[in-house]
C-alpha cells in the first residue's frame, strides 16, 4: 500500500533538468525518461546523474567552449 502523504505531483516543463542519484544505472535512467515522455509528451528535458550548473560566457570560454 502507498503512503498517500508521500505522493507528490510534478509538472515537467521544457528545459527542466532531473538529477537522479549518482548510482542510478542506465536502464533506470532510460525508464525514467520514457515515463516522462508518456506523462508529458513533447516536453524536452534533461535526465542526468551528474550535478549541473549554469556557466556564464567567461566560464565557458575558460573551459574552451566558444560560440561559432
Amino acid at each position: 500500500m502507498f503512503d498517500l502523504a508521500k505522493i507528490r505531483k510534478h509538472s515537467p516543463q521544457d528545459g527542466d533538468v532531473f538529477v537522479l542519484p549518482e548510482n542510478t544505472d542506465h536502464q533506470t535512467m532510460q525508464a525514467f525518461g520514457e515515463a516522462l515522455h508518456v506523462a508529458c509528451p513533447g516536453v524536452k528535458c534533461l535526465v542526468t546523474t551528474m550535478e549541473v550548473r549554469r556557466l556564464d560566457l567567461a566560464e565557458m570560454n575558460a573551459a574552451g567552449w566558444y560560440r561559432a
